[in-house]
């Protein structure tokens, strides 16, 4: 049994090490420390972990279920295929999830007129709980560009305007070269 004393170091150890790899996981040096790509990656991982934490403090709500409810609040009506091109993910995931989130009230799920795809749809207790998603989010965007002139932004949208388009290109290159339509 360890004693209160070594609890205490390695409790110690183990938050200098969390510092440590917290410290690294920010401040890159070396070859790809240098990358545009690499710095936006640390701050979309950054974000998208204070933002999973978030998700589920607000509105008990997991990662994959955020991005469902994204989805569907801005294309609904949509088919567990349309979602799962959209998000870009497995089908019998999203669909064990969108059972468990109809059952919560926050989605419906209704048979499509003349077929036997199924349409997915925000509840009213879903559009409740999508807007009040859109202001933390706006908060969330408000806090992190807070203090940052309104001419560095428009440089900011500028230059994320070419590189989504070239990443865009880049994506179609890759499509064509590896056979995939």
């Amino acid at each position: 049994m360890l004693s209160k004393l070594q609890t205490k170091v390695q409790s110690v150890e183990m938050s200098e090490e969390q510092a440590r790899i917290r410290r690294n996981s920010t401040e890159r040096s070396g070859p790809l420390g240098q990358l545009v790509t690499m710095r936006m990656i640390i701050l979309f991982g950054l974000l998208r972990r204070s933002g999973v934490l978030a998700q589920r403090r607000q509105f008990d709500l997991s990662e994959t279920e955020w991005r469902i409810m994204v989805q569907v609040g801005e294309f609904a009506p949509l088919s567990l295929n349309g979602l799962a091109e959209l998000l870009l993910q497995d089908r019998g995931q999203l669909s064990r999830a969108v059972k468990a989130m109809v059952e919560r009230g926050l989605l419906s799920r209704e048979r499509k007129p003349g077929g036997p795809e199924i349409e997915i749809d925000l509840t009213a207790q879903g559009r409740e709980v999508y807007g009040r998603m859109v202001e933390r989010v706006v908060e969330r965007d408000h806090r992190l560009i807070d203090g940052i002139p309104p001419e560095d932004i428009k440089v900011l949208w500028r230059v994320i305007d070419t590189m989504v388009g070239r990443a865009d290109q880049m994506m179609e290159e890759e499509r064509q070269l590896g056979g995939e339509e």
